[in-house]
């Protein structure tokens, strides 16, 4: 059968190794059922754990029929992977960004969205921005010509949403969050890729 390979990062056959069928019993008010495998790749033998798993809810309106969801162990195909030139960011910071990466594919909200309250204040403070609170490092940002001062505005809703799930323990919206990660990695693109990038246009350059 066809999975998702962690290791060629794509759908390929796989060599069904184990499978057990899980499902509800009879007489439950919802019904539901899983499929686990544990399979290995027949290309380059890696071994994948997953499952299949439907209720009677996630029939699909236009062929009448179960849409199956799936999850793939190491790791899936739905996970989101870090951003480009990840090798470019100062080390904390890229430790600390790899971490919000994590709790998303982990489905862990609250944790991303604390986690994207630190990323951005280490970004500041990585930059020599010294302020008493995260609002004032912002704001540094922009007075400093590190970030132009809309892009500081956008990033002051990184605080809020940090501070709603640090303070108030409030899960934020699926893609509240997501919107947050790709502000806070063009940032990063911003301040740290771009230079490193400019560095490899030397066309027309004076020596």
């Amino acid at each position: 059968m066809k999975l998702f390979c962690h290791c060629c990062g794509s759908h390929k056959n796989h060599i069904v190794i184990a499978e057990k069928i899980v499902k509800s019993n009879p007489g439950c008010e919802d019904l539901w059922g899983e499929n686990h495998y544990f399979a290995q790749c027949a290309g380059c033998d890696a071994f994948t754990y997953a499952i299949s798993s439907w209720s009677e809810w996630d029939w699909n309106p236009r062929t009448g029929e179960m849409d199956l969801t799936w999850k793939t162990y190491p790791r899936s195909s739905t996970e989101r992977q870090p951003m480009d030139n990840i090798d470019d960011l100062p080390k904390k910071i890229r430790a600390i960004y790899l971490e919000i990466i994590g709790s998303m594919n982990a489905q862990l909200p609250i944790l991303a969205a604390i986690g994207l309250r630190a990323l951005i204040e280490a970004v500041c403070k990585e930059r020599g921005i010294t302020a008493p609170n995260l609002e004032k490092l912002i704001d540094g940002l922009a007075t400093n010509g590190i970030l132009s001062q809309a892009q500081a505005s956008i990033l002051h809703g990184h605080r809020f949403l940090g501070n709603t799930a640090a303070h108030e323990i409030v899960s934020p919206n699926p893609k509240e969050l997501i919107a947050a990660v790709e502000i806070a990695e063009t940032v990063m693109r911003t301040i740290y890729v771009l230079p490193e990038l400019s560095k490899q246009i030397t066309t027309g350059k004076k020596t």
